[in-house]
């Protein structure tokens, strides 16, 4: 390619970038934005460059972002010159959202080689130069990905420019053959007249019946091939082929947006081709209007000028007329390339529509329908001063939410008169049908006109007219007009209804602001919404709600958010009006659940708002069809089964429960049936049908998970006996009373009843071991497992508890939404107490009330358990404050126990105060001490200890001795260590920090600490010790951890460990940290084994476990348990009920004032704790009497445990006792069980004969009337009496201090083996021990071995040796009694006759007798007993008998001195006292042996009775008994001759079988039968 004259070749990248500087220059229009040179020549050097290398017929592009300075991309596009490039590239440009800043373009002419480089660039304008278009833009900043697309995008717009240019002449002569073939003269003149310049042709191609295309032109070989889906090709195929339609060509728009020249949908030309009449093919053409065929009159348009006659001849226009004018206006005005797709008739709908809008502007609307149901066209007229872009959204979003479909294509057209029209096209392909257009142009008027007046009218049908307008002028114009456009008055009034009754507005509503809730919810179906989509509108009251609260929610209801679009009116300061489109779960249906919009709003509601769980149970609802309160309550049932141990996770059961919809709905109907009070109908067929059908749905379920779960909830509600569900306390909390025997799976001990508290603010349980049970109220930190914390301290409160009358119970529970304490501990404690107090409330809420001595059960609650009101708490910090509070929510429900619900308040015993607990464990200590020859009131013992003098236990106990060393203590915030200190200071520091009202170890005083000590933090890193701590602590290190440090002080070889804080801190050897359950102390606990402490003494709960007790006492050391020796404070609580209980009816009856009442109380202090310290020091030594048998006693306590166990009264794992062989290995190497092993028996023994004495007639025997009246302080003993009698619990009472006596006194083996002896009852033992004690005076003598001066192990042998022989005492009774005892009658009847006895046993005993006590009472003063005592206890022995023999005096009428005398003859005669004697005092191991020697010695007395009994038949028997027993002898001396030499073979026997005994029983048997 060469040059002419005239220009000059630039053939250097220099010379033509100067060139194309100076075609740039020129290129550019006086309103360009100005380039500055440097600008110029750096965007020409930019352009040259990239011109550098292109063929011919390709594109050379090139794309870069400027860094420096200002930041901006650059485009330089070099292509063969041809039409449409400019307006193209600009249109793509823009389409992708990129502002164009300078756009320059010369049209460049050039040289290139062969190989395409660039050669040279002509200046000026030579003839023969070839000519390129060099565009230049600069456009804002995109990043990489934004060029990639731009590049993309301008390559496919060049290339259908390149297509459409190339095939220009083809399109027009595939026109022109087509306007050719039609047979309608309008169709073909529409073709010939675009095809003359009027249409823009861009492509062609035909498609064929089978889906192919052939012929493809311009843009259709090129980015465009399919210019139509295939259904609307079918849809056009049906069209030619339907009779009715004639129009030809078919004209229409496609979706597809031009990329040539104007963007712009395509119009779509479509000519049918026929074989006969057959449609076989489809010729499209696609192109764009010009703008002279838009603007062209209608009478120059082919089509559109017939239908301008038609419609003016139809209407009866006058041509010339106003009217025939008016429509030519319109029809020139309308968009000539749509007009001409529109039937006639929508043709003339539209046009006279404009027509009445031209002189009177006002808002209107019409639609049309385009062919083939593709398109929806909507316009829309409105003055011209209303227009503005916002308005034009709204009515955007009104016709796309009204259509439920996307907008295509929108266009403005304004006259120079003052009404402006909008265009809008709407894809309706997917189905989407024409909205009602009436409804629409209401809609539309109201969007442009009245808003707040439409906004009021709404409201007036949902609330009163005046309230209506007062609630449109404060929301209505706040709603942005996207709402107004989109949603429409309607929906506004409905949200401001919703609004009204939230947080700040609700007083509009007339309620309680303060209690309004901040959020609310609503469901709406959108048209354009599939099945599985719904829409649901959040309302905040203020502000907006953060997604990160509402997501969450939504997701585990089952709902997936797919978009969420907020709506914040003034700014917040009305609210946000949240609408969230959201996708459901598989399976649900949008239009099911709209129909129980209610419930599921209420239940998002709820969750939003805090009243309920945010958790995945949330998607029954929407699931499984079920209200939030079935969700609740199957919430509650999970929470308490993972409370049991259930393993399951929460997702595996809620998706059992939704994929087995129809059994989770029948434990909700079997659950309702059988509590709802309101439930109408047959309850029980109801019942039965529910268990059908879980039956049957059970037997389909496949997954054994499910199979399992959905059966466990099944036995869960079946063992639910009551609940507040359905009553209003449910509002608040759940409960549900348990029958815990009948929940599978419970870990052991199963209690005998439990109630479950559940709500969102705090869960509780509450677990009782009998029907009349206390215990206290722990707030516990364990949220996933307090049951089982709560478990271990029933199971430790139901031992503790024998010794009072209420069996254990223990409740807690857990506050779920306390704050920080660290940021305000004010506020977590306030939380705190108000957890406690909604627990409380809901315990009482299902619980028996007593009013006028008759039980009232509570409202709105169906009972199937019979009556339950005995319900104590206390709370089990020992805080006053506490037990007020819950004290004062019985008050307010009238509860019949009033403040004696929760003892230890105010107006009760403080037990820190009292310092009661620490008392009665300090008597355990005195106990083990005492034991050892030492006095710890007055002799110096180095202590150890866990607590600070703030605490209740331990600041107590650390005061109860001023001779305490005490040289180390630790709490969870200091170690005090003092390794020599000064006892009387000491304690008076001590005294001093523990009258604070608040201390640590840190207030204590440095200066009277010893050498060497100190107070420590327990976070410091190290501590050091001194050689004077090292030395008291046996430690050789100098310096230590913390918690190594409290390892040491545990293991310390010290006198005593005193626990008074909270923590497990040792353990067994054989134990790992997980079984304690106490993870925070884990690094510092210690095995028993290591413990060095002569005793423990355990004034608080669970400083030791079992195990480490059994193993610290096997390895030498003294201990109790804990549940005997802080007994004290329960046992405390106790007399305080049960005094408060008999006071309460005094106060009823008049007798008593409130404020003589809590008088009263305070005078009865010292008293109530001298009775309960009784108790402790009885506990104490009752072990220390069992534990005297040691291992001789193993196998008799083996047999205990097997009847305890077989009797389900003991549970060998759960207590802490090991298995036979274990047990009787250790008797084989001497040992036997030790203390807190026989604690457990001894706490267990006494529950089991509690229960038998409650069940039967022996506490209704006149004769314990004395027993009930010492069970109260003595100042209510007369004023009181009657109250004492009628107490409530006054079986109850009696049953408790009657089994403590008998265990304390008999031991814990005696009761049971005599039960077993003499073929009775348990009832029958206590009522035989009742009628020994009063015939024999029994408690003073106990007091006067309790009293005496002696040493200790005397003191024990007296007592154990006593209790054999009331033992034997008993066995008279009850063979005298033929195992029916009563008591007061017996008593009545034989006590002369046995005191004559008893004060002429020394008279009475033959020699052989006389002989065998005296050996016993030396026995007895070689143990250091007092001579007096020994002989007391002896003589004892010597009554066994007594009873029987006083009764056969009373039934003979012959005095029981000669009765005696003709007894004890027989007996010295035949050897039998010593046989008698002999078997009584035989202690043997063996079980079987001890039941053998047992009834012998209870033969030898029976027989004797016997024989006397037939003899007192005989005459001068009532005057000379004796002498009718010598005659008896002298008429059998023979047998007697023999059977004595048989007794005296026995006699030389050394030592005497079991066997011997018996074989002399049986012979004697056949002589005294003689």
């Amino acid at each position: 390619m060469g040059s002419k004259n005239g220009s000059k070749p630039a053939t250097t990248p220099a010379n033509q970038t100067d060139a194309l500087v100076q075609h740039m220059r020129d290129s550019m229009l006086p309103g360009d934005t100005p380039f500055s040179p440097e600008g110029m020549k750096d965007a020409a050097e930019y352009v040259t460059a990239t011109a550098q290398q292109r063929k011919f017929g390709e594109i050379a592009m090139r794309i870069e972002s400027v860094t420096e300075g200002h930041r901006y991309t650059r485009i330089a596009i070099v292509n063969d010159d041809m039409p449409f490039l400019v307006d193209s590239t600009a249109n793509a440009i823009s389409a992708l959202g990129i502002a164009i800043d300078r756009l320059v373009h010369p049209v460049v002419p050039v040289d290139r080689t062969k190989d395409g480089s660039l050669s040279q660039i002509h200046e000026g304008e030579p003839d023969d130069a070839y000519w390129e278009s060099m565009i230049y833009l600069e456009t804002a900043r995109v990043d990489a990905k934004q060029r990639r697309a731009l590049e993309e995008e301008l390559q496919t717009t060049l290339a259908d420019v390149r297509a459409a240019v190339q095939d220009w002449s083809k399109l027009q002569e595939q026109m022109k053959a087509d306007a050719a073939a039609i047979d309608d003269d309008e169709g073909s003149a529409l073709l010939e007249w675009l095809e003359s310049g009027m249409l823009t042709q861009l492509g062609h191609v035909v498609r064929l019946r089978d889906g192919s295309q052939q012929d493809a032109l311009g843009i259709c070989r090129a980015g465009e091939p399919k210019l139509l889906v295939d259904s609307s090709f079918e849809r056009a195929f049906a069209w030619f082929e339907d009779g009715e339609n004639h129009r030809t060509p078919l004209i229409i728009k496609a979706n597809h947006i031009s990329r040539v020249h104007r963007h712009v949908p395509l119009d779509l030309f479509i000519v049918p081709r026929r074989e006969g009449k057959k449609v076989t093919a489809l010729s499209v053409h696609a192109g764009v209007w010009t703008s002279a065929a838009l603007a062209a009159p209608p009478r120059a348009v082919p089509i559109l000028r017939e239908r301008v006659d038609r419609i003016r001849d139809r209407l009866n226009f006058d041509e010339g007329g106003h009217a025939g004018k008016a429509l030519v206006h319109a029809m020139t005005t309308l968009p000539h390339d749509l007009l001409i797709g529109f039937s006639e008739e929508d043709c003339e709908r539209v046009a006279t529509t404009m027509m009445a809008l031209v002189d009177r502007p006002r808002p209107r609307l019409s639609l049309v329908e385009a062919p083939l149901a593709r398109h929806l066209f909507a316009f829309v007229w409105l003055p011209r001063d209303m227009l503005a872009t916002q308005v034009r959204l709204q009515i955007k979003s009104l016709l796309e939410d009204s259509a439920a479909a996307n907008l295509l294509d929108w266009s403005l057209e304004v006259e120079g008169g003052n009404l402006a029209m909008l265009r809008f096209v709407l894809d309706i392909r997917d189905g989407a049908k024409s909205p009602d257009e009436a409804l629409l142009e209401q809609q539309l008027q109201t969007l442009l006109r009245g808003w707040s007046e439409a906004v009021e009218n709404e409201l007036g049908t949902m609330v009163e007219s005046g309230r209506a307008a007062a609630l449109a002028i404060r929301f209505a114009e706040h709603f942005p007009t996207a709402f107004r456009a989109r949603f429409g008055p309607r929906e506004a009034a409905e949200d401001i209804a919703r609004l009204r009754g939230l947080g700040i507005h609700a007083d509009d509503a007339e309620e309680d602001a303060n209690n309004a809730p901040q959020r609310g919810a609503r469901l709406y179906l959108s048209e354009r919404d599939g099945p599985s989509n719904l829409h649901l509108k959040l309302y905040q009251s203020e502000g907006s709600l953060p997604l990160s609260d509402a997501v969450p929610v939504l997701e585990n209801f089952g709902f997936h958010v797919q978009a969420e679009m907020p709506t914040v009116l003034n700014d917040g300061k009305l609210g946000t009006i949240h609408d969230f489109a959201l996708e459901l779960a598989p399976g649900v249906d949008a239009a099911d659940l709209f129909e129980r919009s209610e419930a599921i709003e209420a239940a998002v509601a709820a969750v939003l708002n805090g009243h309920a769980e945010n958790d995945v149970f949330n998607r029954l609802v929407a699931e499984a069809g079920l209200d939030a309160a079935h969700a609740d309550w199957l919430r509650a049932f999970y929470r308490y089964l993972r409370q049991t141990g259930m393993g399951f996770t929460i997702y595996t059961v809620v998706d059992a429960l939704a994929k087995n919809a129809d059994i989770t709905h029948a434990l909700v109907n079997l659950f309702t049936a059988r509590h709802d009070p309101e439930f109408k109908g047959d309850r029980d067929g109801a019942i039965e049908d529910a268990r059908h059908v879980i039956k049957r749905g059970l037997s389909k379920v496949k997954a054994i998970n499910d199979d399992r779960l959905l059966r466990l909830y099944n036995a869960l509600i079946d063992a639910i006996l009551r609940t507040n569900s359905f009553a209003s306390a449910a509002n608040e909390a759940l409960a549900f009373k348990i029958d815990s025997s009948l929940v599978p799976n419970l870990p052991k001990p199963i209690p005998w009843r439990e109630i479950f508290v559940y709500s969102r603010r705090v869960e509780g349980i509450h677990l009782r071991a009998g029907p009349v049970a206390r215990g206290g109220l722990r707030w516990s930190d364990r949220r996933d497992d307090f049951r089982t914390e709560i478990l271990g301290l029933m199971k430790a409160q139901r031992v503790k508890n024998a010794v009072i009358v209420p069996t254990g119970a223990k409740g807690g529970f857990y506050p779920k939404q306390l704050p920080d304490p660290a940021m305000d501990r004010d506020a977590w404690a306030a939380e705190g107490q108000a957890s406690y107090e909604v627990f409380i409330r809901t315990l009482l809420s299902i619980t028996d009330n007593i009013v006028d001595d008759k039980v009232v059960h509570p409202e709105g609650v169906v009972i199937t358990d019979g009556e339950d009101p005995y319900f104590v708490v206390a709370a089990d910090k020992g805080t006053a404050r506490f037990s007020d509070v819950a004290n004062a929510i019985a008050e307010s429900k009238d509860f019949w126990l009033d403040d004696a619900f929760a003892s230890g308040g105010s107006k009760g015993y403080d037990h820190k105060a009292m310092g009661i607990t620490a008392k009665g464990a300090w008597v355990s200590v005195q106990r083990h001490f005492l034991e050892k020859g030492i006095d710890v009131q007055s002799e110096p013992i180095q202590v150890v200890g866990c607590g600070d003098m703030s605490g209740d236990v331990f600041g107590n106990g650390m005061l109860l001795s001023k001779a305490i060393k005490l040289v180390a203590a630790f709490d969870h915030r200091h170690i005090f260590l003092d390794p020599d200190p000064d006892p009387a200071e000491s304690w008076k520091e001590r005294s001093r920090m523990f009258d604070l009202p608040r201390s640590s170890w840190e207030d204590y005083n440095a200066d009277l600490i010893s050498r060497g000590g100190g107070v420590y933090s327990r976070d410091a890193k190290t501590i050091k010790l001194s050689k004077a701590m090292q030395k008291v602590l046996d430690l050789d290190v100098s310096e230590i951890e913390p918690d190594t440090l409290i390892s040491g002080i545990l293991k310390a070889p010290v006198d005593l460990v005193w626990f008074g804080g909270i923590g497990t801190y040792i353990k067994s050897s054989a134990e790992n940290n997980v079984q304690v359950g106490d993870p925070a102390n884990d690094p510092l606990r210690v095995d028993g084994r290591e413990v060095r402490a002569k005793v423990i003494g355990e004034g608080a709960n669970l400083g030791v476990t079992q195990a480490g007790r059994i193993e610290y006492s096997q390895n030498g050391g003294r201990c109790n348990t804990d549940f005997i020796d802080n007994s004290a404070g329960v046992d405390c609580s106790d007399n305080e009920v049960n005094i408060k209980i008999a006071l309460a009816a005094a106060k009823r009856a008049g007798k008593l004032t409130e404020p003589k009442r809590v008088e009263l109380l305070e005078e009865m202090t010292d008293e109530v704790a001298a009775l309960v310290l009784e108790d402790n020091r009885l506990q104490a030594l009752a072990i220390s009497i069992a534990e005297i048998g040691g291992e001789r006693a193993m196998a008799s306590q083996l047999h205990l445990i097997e009847t305890l166990e077989a009797g389900g009264n003991l549970d060998r794992k759960t207590e802490g006792l090991a298995d036979n062989q274990t047990l009787q290995r250790r008797a084989t190497d001497g040992v036997g069980l030790t203390r807190p092993e026989l604690a457990v028996l001894l706490s267990s023994t006494k529950l089991v004969l509690q229960d038998a004495i409650e069940a039967s007639d022996l506490p209704d025997d006149p004769i314990l009337e004395g027993l009930l009246m010492r069970s109260f302080p003595e100042p209510m003993r007369k004023k009181f009496k009657s109250q004492i009698e009628n107490h409530r619990l006054r079986r109850e009472i009696i049953a408790t201090k009657l089994a403590n006596a008998i265990v304390n006194r008999l031991g814990m083996v005696h009761p049971f083996e005599l039960a077993e002896e003499e073929g009775v009852e348990l009832s029958q033992v206590a009522a035989a021990f009742v009628a020994v004690a009063h015939l024999f005076d029994l408690s003073t003598l106990w007091a006067e071995i309790d009293l005496a001066e002696m040493e200790e192990s005397g003191r024990l042998v007296l007592f154990e040796r006593l209790a054999a022989a009331t033992g034997n005492l008993m066995s008279d009774v009850l063979r005298t009694a033929g195992g029916r005892v009563q008591p007061a009658a017996m008593v009545a009847e034989l006590g002369d006759g046995v005191k004559v006895l008893v004060e002429s046993s020394e008279q009475l005993l033959g020699a052989e007798l006389k002989t065998q006590s005296l050996k016993l009472r030396e026995t007895f003063t070689a143990a250091g007993a007092p001579d007096d005592l020994a002989v007391k206890v002896t003589n004892t022995f010597d009554l066994d008998g007594s009873v029987g023999l006083a009764k056969l005096a009373s039934d003979t009428d012959i005095g029981p001195k000669m009765v005696t005398q003709g007894f004890s003859d027989l007996g010295a005669m035949l050897g039998i006292d010593w046989a008698q004697s002999t078997a009584a005092k035989m202690n043997p191991s063996d079980v079987w042996e001890r039941l053998l020697t047992s009834g012998l010695a209870r033969d030898f007395q029976q027989m004797r009775l016997e024989l006397l009994r037939r003899l007192a038949r005989r005459k001068d028997a009532k005057t000379d008994m004796p002498a009718v027993v010598e005659n008896w002898a002298e008429d059998h001396e023979i047998a007697i001759r023999q059977f004595r030499t048989m007794v005296d073979r026995a006699q030389a026997q050394t030592p005497v079988a079991p066997a011997m005994l018996a074989q002399v029983a049986s012979m004697a048997r056949n002589l005294l039968a003689r």
